[in-house]
Formats: C-alpha cells, structure tokens, sequence
C-alpha cells in the first residue's frame, strides 16, 4: 500500500493529457513514450497503462494500481514524472 501512495492522481490525469494530445493512436488507446492512455466508454474510467503496470483513475479521483513488482511501479512513476515535465 505504501507504493500506491506515490500516485499522484492530478499528475497522472496531466499526463492523460499531453498523452492523448502528443501520442499517436492505436487499438490500444493513444501510445506515447512507453505509456498507453484510453478510456472506458463513457470517458468517467482513465487508464494508463505500461508494459508492466495499470493505474485506474475512476471519477472523484479514486485509482487502482496493479503491478507485480515493487520496481515495475517505481519504473511507471518515475515515466511519468518525466512526460509530466516535459513540454
């Protein structure tokens, strides 16, 4: 649970964004430097996605992540932390 506490949600929703808006479109949702952005049907659920980790964004701002490894979430936030500082 410790882990999961360094989602930051408003953070992730950004990168949704700039995701959504520099990626390129694919089956999967929008692709954009090793990140995966969709949206359920009526665009309430936000998914992002990596190889190895989903992080849930439901409405009012509750997530769920899934990962196996401690790293693989580590590896996820700091990704995005990255697209999140860049321009």
């Amino acid at each position: 649970m410790e882990h999961e506490q360094k989602i930051d949600v408003k953070q992730a929703l950004r990168v949704f964004d700039k995701i959504t808006k520099n990626g390129e479109k694919t089956a999967e949702g929008w692709r954009y430097r090793g990140l995966t952005a969709e949206t359920d049907f009526d665009g309430y659920t936000v998914f992002i996605r990596s190889q190895n980790v989903e992080l849930t964004i439901f409405f009012h701002n509750k997530f769920t992540v899934n990962y196996s490894r401690a790293l693989d979430l580590e590896n996820f936030i700091e990704l995005m932390n990255k697209i999140d500082r860049s321009t």
